[in-house]
């Protein structure tokens, strides 16, 4: 086995040399062999422009989790309106880095490796994706780790948690900014700011504003997640109303969030450090997923329970069975599928203690412009099912305005003085 994972690694670095072109960056392997796409543009040529509902969802179910199978099949359980629900059905498109993420990869890719804890050997020194033909879980999980998102980021979230059997909502209002301190590849400095300017060794940092439930008007929290795998997040609150700050425990991150279907550790489909997982690689699953989508163009009515107007498209997605080390964690496995070309989490299922199915998570993705004058993909809305207990959420990151990526984010924003900042 060893030996087929080293000769896999070295086909990946031989295969991203092969893309170089002198003066240019690497290109990234895509989703699809030319073969693999010719059969997709066959297919596309029947299905592309097709609505589908109720009525022709299983002629695409192949393509998709079962449990959204059902939803389709069963809009009334979901708040539907009386057109039902639907979605449509777009060509597949390639999604491209940006040329820094790009020349970090073909600098840093061939010295990345893993120790024998599974963390990413002077991670602090390198950037772009580790490793462009990953051979195992865990090199996939970290692909998706090192995703830095243009290096600093701000948008502002509209996420109701929606009951649609009474067709009862209660609305989220969150403004979030990111700053990575290291894996820098858009922004200066790169790949990492000095030890100077990072004196308590944070891999990235997280400040959120908080807007509505009415209760939390103004309500502040920033989220330290360090370098060192083995350390606990640091998390500070400023509760507006009270006016008292409080530092967060780290065992709040399998509490729901406001009492929605959420926890801490859902946050972007997985929000906690890498190592608190074990990764097992088990293949891939051609699916419809949302890669190209402007949630401005989808329409919801009050209590319905997901989004009309989401345009799916087929993808090779790698397939990781995710199980916590902690045995007593709220969930004894997720399942992720991950977009080989960005290495967002694109649908998430996740089950309970005792091995049920539990949720089903659908990201959907676009190409946005960055600060830096190029393109870089980005989460622009989650749907979030319980099938359970038929609870469900959204979280539009569109509502308000574009995600801004590749933005200069100031490191003082995350300090406990900058909670009490007067609006």
């Amino acid at each position: 086995m060893k030996h087929h994972i080293v000769v896999a690694r070295l086909v990946g670095v031989l295969l991203v040399a092969m893309h170089a072109v002198p003066g240019r960056a690497v290109n990234l392997p895509m989703a699809y062999t030319e073969e693999e796409l010719n059969a997709v543009r066959a297919w596309e040529q029947v299905w592309v422009g097709k609505k589908i509902d109720k009525n022709s969802i299983d002629n695409v179910a192949a393509f998709l989790p079962s449990s959204y199978v059902d939803l389709y099949k069963h809009p009334d359980l979901w708040g539907a309106p009386p057109e039902g629900l639907y979605f449509s059905i777009v060509p597949y498109q390639e999604i491209h880095e940006t040329q820094g993420f790009l020349r970090a990869t073909e600098q840093y890719a061939p010295r990345c490796k893993l120790d024998d804890r599974g963390s990413l050997v002077n991670i602090i020194g390198v950037a772009g994706r580790p490793f462009p033909m990953p051979a195992t879980g865990l090199e996939v999980a970290w692909n998706y780790e090192m995703n830095t998102k243009g290096d600093g980021l701000q948008y502002r979230k509209f996420a109701p948690n929606i009951n649609p059997r009474n067709r009862t909502e209660r609305y989220a209002d969150q403004e979030v900014w990111e700053l990575y301190y290291i894996n820098r590849t858009d922004r200066d400095p790169r790949p990492a700011f000095p030890h100077e300017m990072n004196p308590k060794a944070v891999r990235k940092a997280m400040f959120v504003h908080m807007y509505k439930p009415p209760e939390f008007l103004n309500t502040r929290m920033f989220n330290l997640r360090f370098i060192d795998q083995a350390k606990d997040d640091d998390a500070y609150l400023w509760y507006n109303q009270f006016r008292r700050i409080r530092r967060m425990s780290t065992a709040q991150r399998t509490d729901s969030i406001d009492g929605t279907d959420l926890i801490y550790d859902d946050d972007n489909m997985w929000d906690g450090q890498l190592l608190r997982n074990t990764y097992t690689l088990k293949g891939k699953r051609d699916m419809l997923t949302c890669r190209h989508q402007n949630m401005r163009a989808t329409t919801r009515v009050p209590g319905q329970g997901i989004v009309n107007g989401i345009t799916l498209e087929r993808c090779n997605l790698y397939i990781l069975e995710v199980i916590n080390k902690d045995q007593n964690y709220l969930y004894s496995k997720r399942l992720w599928y991950l977009d080989p070309e960005t290495y967002y989490i694109m649908w998430q299922e996740i089950y309970d203690r005792q091995g049920r199915f539990w949720k089903c998570f659908m990201n959907q993705i676009a190409p946005l412009p960055t600060a830096t004058g190029e393109t870089r993909a980005f989460i622009v809305g989650t749907q979030y099912h319980d099938f359970q207990r038929l609870h469900c959420g959204e979280s539009d990151h569109q509502a308000y305005y574009d995600p801004k990526l590749g933005i200069e984010v100031l490191p003082e924003m995350f300090t406990v003085g900058y909670l009490q900042k007067t609006y």
